[in-house]
């Protein structure tokens, strides 16, 4: 007997509603002050993206060592060098984004 699998299009769709459903949830946790319910719904979110093979949309940051989202108050935001420098607030964790094509635009 064969099993009935979905396409693995499908697949994706589903896994990706379900993690920007887990990242929103994730982010009012964290605004309310429940950190623990937050690095849950994080870990969740991260597991369906590593288990369908589908990227974490860009538009969810997350600290990557202690899995607090980006909300205000878990983060420093510092603008310095054609960079913006994020620096998590629980564990000191730093993360660098480069910004040059918004500058030549």
């Amino acid at each position: 007997m064969s099993k009935n699998r979905l396409p693995q299009n499908a697949v994706a769709d589903i896994a990706m509603c379900r993690i920007n459903k887990l990242m929103l949830m994730s982010k009012e946790q964290a605004s309310s002050g429940d950190v623990d319910l937050a690095r849950r719904y994080v870990d969740i979110a991260r597991r369906i993206s590593m288990r369908t093979k589908t990227k974490m949309p860009k538009e969810h940051i997350y600290c990557g060592n202690c899995l607090i989202p980006m909300v205000p108050g878990t983060f420093r935001v510092r603008l310095k060098a054609h960079k913006i420098i994020m620096r998590c607030m629980e564990c000191g964790t730093v993360k660098r984004i480069p910004y040059l094509r918004e500058q030549r635009e």
